[in-house]
């Protein structure tokens, strides 16, 4: 299926559908175009969500027999809903999967009654399984210098050793999303005490630089091969175009391998680790709800948990009465 939002077709010989004669599959296409334009989902949302859609339009298909169009859609019962779901963990879905289809049924019929009136009472009683939150792992501030002097030191170029240093110490220096880091464009310099970083649905944030955060982008920006200019990207690949993700999260496989660190030791636990340590330090929720670009404090909420882990963790390792 296409990766991004498809178009819905609405007509018929040339005359217009219904939205309850228009075919599910249109539906649909109508819904990611309309997720993708007005509520700017990521690319990995929709492709996510029309997966899961796609398969639930198949799974009508069979089970109601025949085309499924909109206005079957308020005929369904809280049952075909759960058949869905546990054709979906027959197939080995875990409770997180499992949870993202569930959002998308309910981003979509939600969709459905509000912009096509095609109300599905039956979706109200479809519930996410529930699962255990896992808590963030931070790296410790050793661990992260050690592991941007490593994965600098395996660079085949100075100038790759300056790009890798600047982008790792970005995400724990300012807790940005490797996406965020990647995205930026040469349009940020020259650079100032702090740098617009725009984020997860098109929101833009100031989020201030630290000195050596600034430094380690500035030696890379002296060093690189590739003019960096207007709306270009900052952080260039070997061949000079843009820096892919992947391209930094093997080289930090490869060093925290060399290290001994634990798997979780990822570009992403960078950003953890520079919310768990603000929090440590003082600082107030909101604040970091801010610099983190979280749409609600209820995500920010979670380094809460983390800190007070961690401060059991080394109580217990620590105190003579810990046993």
């Amino acid at each position: 299926m296409p990766i991004g939002p498809r178009p819905g077709n609405r007509f018929c010989d040339g005359n217009p559908l219904s939205a309850a004669a228009e075919p599910l599959a249109g539906l649909i296409g109508r819904f990611l175009a309309y997720s993708g334009d007005q509520r700017r989902l990521s690319v990995h949302t929709l492709r996510a969500y029309g997966l899961t859609l796609d398969r639930f339009d198949d799974f009508l298909s069979t089970h109601l027999g025949g085309l499924v169009t909109g206005g079957r859609l308020a005929t369904l019962t809280a049952a075909d809903l759960r058949a869905f779901l546990a054709l979906r963990r027959g197939e080995g879905l875990a409770a997180p999967s499992l949870a993202r289809d569930v959002s998308a049924l309910k981003g979509f019929f939600a969709w459905a009654r509000r912009n096509e009136g095609l109300a599905c009472d039956a979706i109200a009683a479809l519930k996410a399984p529930k699962q255990p939150r896992r808590l963030p792992r931070a790296v410790t501030p050793a661990d992260v210098r050690q592991l941007v002097d490593v994965v600098s030191d395996a660079a085949a170029q100075p100038w790759l050793a300056a790009r890798d240093a600047a982008v790792l110490l970005l995400l724990y220096g300012a807790g940005l999303r490797i996406g965020e880091a990647l995205s930026l464009t040469a349009a940020a310099l020259p650079l100032g005490d702090v740098i617009a970083v725009t984020g997860k649905r098109a929101k833009t944030r100031q989020v201030p630089l630290l000195p050596q955060v600034r430094i380690a982008i500035m030696d890379y920006v002296e060093k690189c091969p590739f003019e960096l200019v207007g709306d270009g990207p900052l952080f260039r690949g070997v061949k000079g175009g843009a820096l892919d993700p992947g391209t930094v999260r093997r080289a930090v496989q490869a060093a925290r391998a060399a290290m001994g660190l634990a798997a979780s030791a990822t570009p992403h636990a960078l950003r953890h680790s520079f919310a768990t340590h603000l929090l440590a330090r003082g600082a107030d929720l909101r604040q970091l709800q801010e610099l983190l670009g979280h749409a609600s404090l209820s995500s920010t909420q979670i380094y809460t948990k983390v800190d007070a882990a961690q401060l059991l963790d080394a109580w217990a390792a620590a105190h003579p009465r810990a046993e």
